[in-house]
């Protein structure tokens, strides 16, 4: 008796170490592709272990199992994007829990219609498959919509994981990054299916699934690599990385003492070919956006433009615009009392020396730093952000993406700071004309971390998207010049001050992403709704099944 009671104590204790070791492989192939360049193809397995730990945790009815779904995401998200606490510890602390959160309740929505297909469909295989299914279907829904909630933070948006890996992924033009979330789940599912079939016909099936899922999409994006050819139409370009720390330039270095070593900078690198220099992020402030030209800096940077005609400015600036209203005009409005208001935006504008062409307000804002979700109904969150030291207000947008004219004609899209995360918003400034992108940011926040080589990487993704030659400008961090295929053609260090000169194609076609957009996630939102009504009805029916005594609800079977 003792011996048997001895053997089931070590018994269990292995089988949660092996829940451990899952959770463990799962957190290290989902992030080493986010951390270490080319490892992308890991991402095609790294759902395996966390699919094994289910099949552990259901077979041995393990209580509380969503704990390690959580600790797996947490862990994911921890490795992966740590540095935030560089920036806020409270809200690296609030991003990481929530965000692990939201994938760990992807996780448990699917395991509950699990429980309902599996008390429905008597073959396991089949019941695994169609469970799977309706996981991957939850997920990319799920990633769909975090790009359109003011609570957003989709860097970890599985399809970055092929930002350094992008050869593989130039069918990006036709569905974009959540086409290749789709990959590596459908990917994911097969292996799991493969490993768990029971019988030969079984395995051969899903062998093959899972060889087509790999090599296919794999020699499309090869051949696509290899055959495309940008347009022959360049413009040359400077871009300036001043190195200034973030943490330091308001309030102490003088703005005058900015500018006057940019012009410096500028000087050094333009030429009489230089058609666009492009700046970081809100390298200029207290810019009056209805009469720029009142600004001192401006002026400053028109009279440089004018001893280089033909080049234009692409210049990040924070800027602001009076209201005369008894009522708060829009809702990022800040009250300055008599009727007056004013709202603040984080600007890109191009300007030469005649004049500014056009600016776009960014629009997808960091939640806490540049606005506070949902203030107008969670009245309580602006407070309590306040308190942990986010933003005091949040900062003016514009309902669309929008391009900037120049002095030749030409259109230029800009995506500031992590907007270049945001694929489908990006597409819409190639779709209404922009003929190469610029991303324009300050990556200096997080110090010498993953986050801004996560971030410039990223670019990559929207170049292929779009195939549209990308221009970044990081403060520090990264700057550099990407072209239509996502190669990086020339880059900065960390770190330094410098200016980097090149050339980029402008493109006027577009590719299928740019006319339709994220097809794969609009549809998987369709159907996870079908899917889901369709459960609850299934739900429904045994519950009333039961209480008639005709047979057991869904969630006997586990």
């Amino acid at each position: 008796m003792c011996t048997k009671l001895n053997n089931m104590t070590v018994l269990r204790k292995n089988i949660r170490g092996n829940r451990w070791f899952l959770v463990a492989g799962f957190a290290l192939l989902l992030s080493l592709p986010f951390l270490v360049p080319h490892l992308g193809f890991l991402s095609l397995v790294a759902f395996v272990p966390l699919f094994c730990l289910d099949r552990m945790l259901l077979e041995h009815q393990v209580r509380h199992a969503f704990w390690y779904y959580y600790a797996a995401f947490l862990l994911f998200n921890i490795a992966t994007t740590f540095w935030i606490w560089f920036v806020s510890p409270a809200g690296a602390i609030a991003a990481l829990l929530l965000n692990a959160l939201q994938m760990a309740a992807v996780f448990a929505i699917y395991r509950w219609g699990g429980r309902i297909i599996r008390s429905r469909e008597k073959n396991p295989v089949k019941a695994e498959a169609l469970s799977l299914f309706f996981f991957i279907v939850t997920w990319l829904a799920w990633e769909h919509l975090y790009f359109d909630v003011e609570i957003s933070w989709p860097w970890l948006c599985l399809g970055n994981a092929f930002a350094t890996s992008t050869r593989l992924v130039q069918w990006y033009e036709s569905v974009g990054a959540v086409g290749g979330s789709a990959w590596i789940l459908l990917t994911n599912a097969a292996l799991y299916l493969l490993l768990i079939s029971d019988t030969r016909n079984n395995k051969r099936w899903y062998g093959g699934c899972s060889l087509a899922l790999i090599l296919i999409p794999i020699l499309c994006s090869e051949i696509r690599y290899a055959t495309y050819r940008e347009s022959d139409d360049p413009m040359e370009v400077v871009v300036i990385q001043p190195n200034i720390d973030p943490f330091h330039k308001y309030g102490v270095s003088p703005q005058a003492a900015l500018d006057a070593r940019l012009v410096e900078l500028m000087e050094d690198a333009a030429t009489p070919e230089t058609r666009f220099i492009v700046t970081p992020e809100t390298f200029t402030y207290d810019i009056d956006i209805d009469n720029p030209e009142a600004n001192a800096s401006i002026r400053l940077y028109q009279s440089f433009l004018s001893a280089h005609p033909g080049t234009d400015l692409l210049l990040g600036a924070l800027t602001y615009r009076h209201f005369e209203s008894s009522v708060k005009p829009t809702r990022s409005a800040r009250d300055r009392g008599q009727g007056h208001w004013i709202d603040v935006y984080n600007t890109a504008m191009v300007l030469d020396s005649a004049q500014v062409y056009g600016s776009y307000f960014k629009s997808k804002l960091v939640p806490g730093v540049e606005i506070i979700p949902y203030e107008n109904v969670l009245t309580f969150l602006g407070p309590l952000v306040r308190k942990f030291g986010g933003s005091s207000s949040s900062y003016g947008t514009q309902e669309e993406m929008e391009v900037i004219p120049d002095s030749n004609g030409d259109k230029v899209g800009v995506m500031i700071c992590y907007e270049s995360v945001y694929g489908d918003w990006s597409r819409l400034a190639t779709k209404k004309g922009a003929r190469f992108l610029a991303v324009i940011t300050n990556d200096g926040w997080w110090g010498d971390t993953p986050g801004y080589r996560q971030h410039f990487n990223y670019a990559r993704l929207r170049a292929i998207e779009n195939r549209r030659d990308i221009v970044q400008a990081a403060n520090t961090g990264t700057s550099g010049i990407i072209n239509q295929r996502g190669d990086v053609l020339q880059k900065t260090g960390w770190w330094v001050e410098t200016t980097l000169k090149g050339t980029v194609n402008g493109n006027d076609a577009q590719t299928p992403f740019v006319r339709h957009g994220d097809r794969v996630g609009r549809f998987s939102t369709t159907g996870f709704l079908i899917l889901l009504f369709t459960l609850l009805v299934l739900r429904v029916a045994a519950a009333l099944d039961k209480r008639s005594g005709r047979g057991k609800s869904a969630g006997d079977t586990v």
